[in-house]
């Protein structure tokens, strides 16, 4: 994505973030120190570590092992604020030169993409009790239904199928109505189906309180090319249209809602949940092919956590397959080139990585937007006193508008046959192509309104591996970027889409001169995916190295129980277990997972 952080972080230290006076924290009796045995051990305090710690710990003794800390005092008002989660989150910068932040990312750094210019990648990943709940953009968007259809059919099991889904999607969240007077947008009414959600869960689910006048004209475009708003929103199991976007903020204060603010801050009041921060777990320990327990490292005091009944493995896309392979568990020749004892033979860890990319087309605009009124002294004290006394303004906004379509028959036909083969492999209903509106200030401080595509369906794989058996060491990671030809191919096209979006007449009302990204010196297919490789970027979205499938799958490493093939006592539950990455925002589908698996293990457990 294309972001200037400048302008926000100017005014960042000024913040005083509208919130509870006193955030709930860990009772000093729920701070883990030195050896103990718990019924279940979590390895990882984020999105799906927390929730699924939290639903465990209503009926057992759990701890939970999480290196980092709280991201609010960590890292301060861009961490809280949602428009800085767009403007001022400086880690999320995935050039070689990003900001050092070692309190609440873990600094990884990909092996060089053969295929995008050689370039190595920063890939921010939340190392804080929230994990990347606590830096994403906050948008909840569930996948189609025909996804999870998929997601069944190669699991073997049809409790993932949507409906079958469904009552766990609605237990994580609690659902706010979008506050329309705050919103004051008469074209940016969201549209949705309240009884796709729920009403009870400690996460916030909600709308922005604030709608950017760039996005809403952006939006216009979309529609008028054909991407009609959807009656159901982004939650009922069907991604095509266009759909305000809701987000895990709460709406009373318009503060980030992460696993720790809401699953952790419930579990803290309602069990004794015990929580080891600032804690490296450094190994899975076995007696046989039974996890027993974690050996743990907090500040070079080490220790062993003992799991009387499972160990949960929740450190995320990168981090579990690498804690499966430093513990034992993975190919059985990375296992011995590093003189690790093999416990199972697992070839599947690591492997079957899958990261969506995207690509912007912008131009500048004559329409305001959120950054360039906290950006402008005249401007910026009022947005301030909104954010402040009304929980409203500029500051109190992040996702804004999202379209999914198929492509149409005439950018399909522009397609390699290949291409077109393995698209038709898909659902017939499957979303190709996502088209995000968004708004940053360019260099100058001119206002850009930009109209990103995403694939939808990655075909290129990459991979997680390890260079030695100490989890000290940084997993090596190879995205595989456009190791498949098919994801160029889909993104030229989406690209040619988002142009054909900026030619509307809405977005031509507001466009100050010719495209700026890519330019329009970029015409031929060969340029375009040219632009492409050298351009595109990550959503932050990476999934699937520890997959879940059938037993002998070469890619499966969990069952539909996430229970880890080949050793009892060990289950993975986070994004790396999805068997291919889902249509949509995955965030929605982690805490899902979550509370999918708590539910699976309570009712073993009776």
């Amino acid at each position: 994505m294309f972001f200037s952080f400048a302008a926000a972080v100017v005014f960042a230290g000024a913040l005083v973030p509208l919130s509870p006076a006193v955030p709930l924290r860990v009772r000093a009796d729920q701070v883990g120190t030195g050896d103990a045995k718990f019924d279940y051990v979590v390895i990882g305090g984020g999105t799906a570590g927390l929730t699924i710690a939290a639903r465990l710990a209503e009926f057992a003794s759990v701890a939970v092992i999480e290196a980092g800390g709280y991201y609010e005092t960590d890292y301060g008002n861009a961490s809280v604020v949602p428009l800085l989660s767009l403007t001022g989150i400086d880690v999320i910068d995935p050039s070689e030169a990003f900001p050092h932040r070692p309190e609440i990312d873990w600094e990884l750094l990909t092996e060089p993409q053969t295929n995008a210019g050689n370039r190595r990648v920063h890939y921010a990943q939340g190392k804080t009790l929230g994990g990347s709940s606590a830096l994403n953009t906050m948008s909840y968007v569930r996948s189609s239904a025909s996804a999870y259809q998929r997601w069944a059919d190669l699991a073997g099991d049809s409790s993932y199928t949507f409906d079958n889904l469904l009552p766990y999607f609605k237990k994580s969240v609690r659902l706010t109505p979008p506050n329309l007077q705050k919103r004051n947008a008469v074209n940016a009414t969201p549209e949705y189906d309240p009884n796709s959600f729920g009403s009870g869960s400690p996460l916030d689910v909600s709308w922005n309180n604030w709608v950017d006048p760039t996005i809403s004209w952006l939006a216009k475009s979309l529609q008028a090319i054909g991407l009609v708003v959807n009656p159901k929103g982004w939650s009922s199991g069907d991604l095509n249209g266009g759909s305000w976007v809701p987000s895990t903020i709460d709406p009373a204060h318009a503060t980030r809602e992460s696993s720790q603010t809401s699953f952790l801050d419930y579990a803290t009041g309602n069990t004794q949940l015990v929580v080891y921060p600032h804690s490296q777990a450094t190994k899975i320990l076995f007696d046989g092919t039974t996890a027993t327990g974690v050996s743990v490292n907090t500040d070079g005091t080490v220790y062993t956590l003992s799991a009387n009944k499972e160990v949960i493995l929740s450190a995320g896309v990168f981090h579990s397959p690498q804690m499966l392979m430093v513990s034992g568990i993975g190919p059985k020749s990375t296992l011995e080139a590093n003189n690790i004892p093999v416990i199972a033979d697992l070839p599947g860890v690591g492997q079957n990585l899958r990261d969506p990319i995207s690509v912007n087309v912008a131009h500048f605009v004559s329409t305001p937007n959120a950054q360039g009124i906290v950006a402008n002294p005249a401007t910026q004290p009022e947005a301030l006193r909104q954010y402040q006394e009304e929980a409203a303004g500029p500051y109190s906004s992040a996702a804004g508008y999202i379209s999914y379509e198929r492509l149409t028959d005439e950018l399909r036909s522009t397609l390699s046959d290949s291409t077109r083969a393995a698209l038709a492999a898909l659902p017939s209903d499957s979303p190709e192509v996502q088209f995000i509106a968004g708004t940053f200030l360019w260099t100058n401080g001119s206002a850009m309104g930009s109209m990103s595509a995403t694939i939808c369906n990655t075909f290129s794989r990459g991979s997680v591996t390890i260079s030695s058996a100490s989890i000290s060491d940084a997993p090596v990671i190879d995205l595989g970027w456009f190791s498949d030809p098919a994801d160029g191919d889909v993104l030229v096209a989406g690209l040619k889409r988002s142009r054909q979006a900026w030619a509307s007449e809405p977005a031509q009302s507001i466009s100050l001169g010719a495209e700026v990204i890519p330019g329009d010196s970029v015409a031929t297919d060969e340029q375009l995916l040219e632009f492409v490789k050298a351009n595109a970027n990550m959503i932050w979205h990476p999934s699937s190295t520890c997959s879940m499938g059938k037993e002998g799958d070469k890619d499966a490493v969990v069952d539909s129980g996430a229970r880890v093939f080949g050793v009892q006592g060990l289950r993975v539950v986070d994004i790396s277990i999805f068997p291919f990455s889902l249509p949509g925002h995955p965030q929605a589908s982690v805490y899902m997972i979550a509370e999918k698996i708590a539910d699976a293990i309570k009712k073993g457990a009776q």
